[in-house]
């Protein structure tokens, strides 16, 4: 399966919903997760099919029709901005239904809650498996919008810099039957395989049909 280096850096800044702390939740600051990169990429290659109601969550499903795959990107500086305090506005969009109004004020549908989010030009090392989007679309980078509410922007582009060894989501590999040691449980969406060089790793995706 080919197999190509790829450096992700942060245009924008961006947050996501990873791990649940008071008054808010915090941000996984050392990594991309690769279904992050792979629907981002998607979006960007116009693979994704327009509407307005979400789809039903089936990654495996939605995986296997794109002819790439990713690995978790990762950084060996992470960093996080200062806690910012944001507010939903579930009000002003029509009122709350009433499973909402048993739950407000609690966690993430609190009046207001607190974020982190990863500043811009932070870089991330990953790999992208059975497809080269700059060889296909004759672009030497790539810009994808990732986070909550697709609010941040990250430049994809080759890495031509030192080799870093690449790590995979055992539980994206798990989605097609493929068991992977964990080398770190972050979240039940996301464990990180110890690391493998380009070529392990390869061949361990090319498994994920």
């Amino acid at each position: 399966m080919q197999a190509i280096r790829v450096k992700a850096t942060t245009l924008t800044p961006f947050c996501y919903h990873s791990l649940m702390i008071q008054s808010g939740t915090a941000t996984l600051p050392e990594l991309i997760s690769d279904r992050a990169i792979a629907f981002g990429l998607a979006s960007t290659l116009g693979m994704l099919r327009a509407s307005v109601v979400l789809p039903e969550k089936d990654y495996k499903g939605h995986l296997q029709a794109m002819p790439f795959k990713a690995s978790v990107f990762t950084t060996d500086k992470p960093r996080l901005l200062p806690p910012l305090f944001r507010r939903m506005n579930l009000e002003e969009e029509g009122g709350y239904k009433k499973p909402i109004q048993d739950a407000v004020k609690k966690g993430n549908l609190g009046g207001f809650h607190q974020i982190q989010e990863v500043p811009h030009d932070q870089v991330f090392h990953g790999a992208l498996f059975g497809f080269d989007p700059f060889a296909e679309t004759g672009e030497e980078q790539l810009v994808i919008r990732i986070g909550l509410h697709r609010n941040g922007m990250v430049k994809l582009e080759k890495d031509t810099g030192e080799e870093k060894a690449i790590q995979l989501n055992a539980s994206t590999a798990a989605l097609f039957d493929q068991e992977l040691p964990v080398e770190r449980y972050c979240l039940h969406s996301l464990q990180l395989t110890p690391a493998y060089s380009l070529d392990e790793a390869s061949k361990r995706v090319s498994d994920w049909q």
